[in-house]
């Protein structure tokens, strides 16, 4: 038996330009996440040793690159 829970609605967000507010590189979990501004919850931009590898030492750029990317993707996993 399977029971199904909405706990929020869906919730449709656009924005303009993408506007990176701040990142987080969190080293022990291998995860570099940046919050962007509009969105309600940081974004995932690489996950995992080897795009944590790739990422190397990242700059506002490739940040705003890769998060770019990421959004128009429609694949967006947030935090």
């Amino acid at each position: 038996m399977s029971i199904t829970f909405t706990l929020r609605p869906a919730e449709t967000v656009t924005i303009d330009e993408v506007e990176v507010l701040a990142v987080r590189d969190l080293f022990l979990e291998k995860k570099i996440v940046a919050r962007v501004k509009g969105l309600p919850s940081p974004v995932v931009l690489w996950d995992g040793e080897e795009e944590y590898t790739a990422a190397g030492n990242w700059t506002n750029e490739t940040v705003l690159s890769k998060a770019t990317e990421i959004l128009n993707s429609g694949n967006v996993r947030f935090l």
